[in-house]
């Protein structure tokens, strides 16, 4: 591509300036200040840990090998050979022997993390969570995210954790893959985790609660599940675990976790169902959930009747971004004993292209909630509904492409996978606060990786001094640029 000199000029510049930015490292002080300004018992938790080992056989004390694996999800190194290596770096070293207050001369061995991760509570952890948490809805900043200015809104979904050719452990859910003539052809063994997220505004999705779901009873052996005999409907099988058995005890987890916090499920077209109903209600919770036509038949078509009816009074429309969005909100549904209202947008584009025009028609958003709905309300209960897919997105996504490395598997061991799953939920909430509170990424033009990557960077040139660590130890008020 050729520029004139103009052009050439200008990108200069911009370069310069980039350079420049590039060059501070203020970053540091800025990662710690955030840790320091939102959860300033952290580093002491960590200290707090319960250890595992035998305190005779130690070398490095255990808030060393949480951190160490905390940072270097924020520094989105990907495997923990990769740690090591890393991490192997005189200013890496020192930078880690300052922020916990420590004498270091070396960096624990991924060997030595992982041997102490098999045999670690991941309850250890899940307080250390719960209490992050805690402090992020206390904070003033983060009041206005709440349903109806009351609920805080919990995103429901679950994902793959890794996946296994051939059977990890008793404790793997499988899917059975089968040809057109009915034959298993591949057996996939995975770890699976039901995840709870707390919505606090439009970029920001924090881990509040984890199951893992296991089949607690066994699995059979992969030559039964590859066998003609154990579809016939005489074999007696071994039941999985499933996501919705999985939700019941991560409602109750969290029930007991935030007995009084007032919430608002969210949660896709899976959950619309008595049992869920039932836990919303007795744990005094509302919710938001995406519902199709398959989910409740009866009550779909008592909808659609409503609908065709009423359509013309309940209705209204907005354009918004060359978008236009047409609103129906509908109330007064039973189902059992529970009283169901609905809301629905279906959005086209105002001006679409000759490809959209093609295009089979998109179907509508439609959500059941427990919560009133009107006119004045519709739309943002829809807004509300639609954030479901920030687990999806903000969460699970960022955390498996973006460089958390979410489905690798950092350990061959079960127990350890969960606690890295965990440190990877902390390192998580950490670098979301950091990236909406810094102007870096968007005044040197980085991406998500390049920004993570140059922070990794400036850890290891640059040494952290007495000043950086008082000034990050002020309590601050830091404004979110989301």
């Amino acid at each position: 591509m050729k520029y004139n000199e103009a052009e050439a000029r200008k990108l200069s510049v911009n370069r310069k300036k980039r350079r420049a930015r590039l060059k501070k490292k203020s970053i540091i002080r800025d990662l710690l200040t955030i840790i320091h300004s939102y959860f300033p018992f952290l580093i002491t938790d960590l200290r707090n840990v319960k250890d595992p080992r035998y305190t005779n056989y130690t070398d490095y004390d255990i808030s060393i090998l949480l951190i160490e694996r905390i940072m270097s999800a924020i520094f989105s190194i990907e495997s923990m050979r990769s740690q090591t290596f890393e991490f192997n770096d005189e200013n890496m070293i020192k930078n880690i022997a300052i922020i916990l207050k420590k004498n270091l001369e070396e960096l624990p061995h991924h060997g030595t993390i992982n041997d102490c991760f098999e045999k670690l509570k991941p309850s250890e952890l899940e307080g250390i969570i719960k209490k992050m948490i805690l402090a992020l809805i206390r904070r003033n900043t983060f009041k206005n995210s709440r349903v109806r200015g009351k609920y805080w809104q919990i995103l429901i979904d679950g994902t793959t954790l890794t996946s296994f050719p051939h059977k990890h452990c008793n404790k793997c859910l499988y899917r059975r893959y089968k040809n057109k003539k009915g034959e298993v052809t591949s057996v996939e063994f995975y770890h699976y985790v039901l995840e709870a997220k707390l919505v606090l505004h439009e970029n920001l999705v924090f881990s509040i609660c984890s199951i893992f779901v296991d089949n607690e009873d066994g699995i059979p052996d992969e030559k039964e599940l590859y066998s003609k005999e154990y579809d016939e409907p005489s074999y007696e099988k071994k039941k999985q675990n499933c996501e919705l058995n999985a939700f019941q005890d991560l409602a109750a987890k969290l029930k007991g976790m935030f007995p009084k916090l007032p919430i608002c499920i969210t949660a896709d077209a899976l959950y619309p169902c008595k049992k869920v109903f039932e836990i919303c209600r007795k744990n005094g919770w509302r919710y938001i959930l995406r519902f199709k036509e398959g989910c409740i038949p009866t009550l779909y078509e008592s909808y659609e009747a409503t609908h065709t009816a009423k359509y013309k009074q309940q209705s209204f429309r907005k354009i918004v971004d060359e978008k236009k969005q047409e609103y129906f909100y509908a109330a007064g549904f039973t189902y059992e004993d529970y009283n169901i209202n609905f809301v629905e947008c279906k959005e086209t584009e105002l001006n679409p292209s000759e490809a959209d025009k093609n295009k089979e028609e998109a179907k509508p958003f439609l959500f059941i909630t427990d919560l009133a709905v009107a006119r004045m309300n519709c739309e943002s209960t829809v807004m509300f509904g639609r954030r479901r897919w920030k687990i999806e997105n903000e969460g699970f996504k960022v955390q498996k492409r973006n460089g958390y490395y979410l489905k690798h598997m950092f350990s061959k061991n079960y127990n350890a996978m969960k606690i890295h799953y965990y440190l990877i939920q902390i390192a998580h909430a950490i670098s979301q606060l950091l990236e909406n509170s810094t102007d870096l990424m968007e005044a040197a033009r980085l991406s998500l990786k390049q920004f993570h990557k140059n922070l990794l960077d400036t850890f290891k040139s640059n040494l952290l001094t007495t000043d950086d660590i008082l000034i990050a130890e002020v309590p601050q008020r830091i404004v979110l640029k989301y």
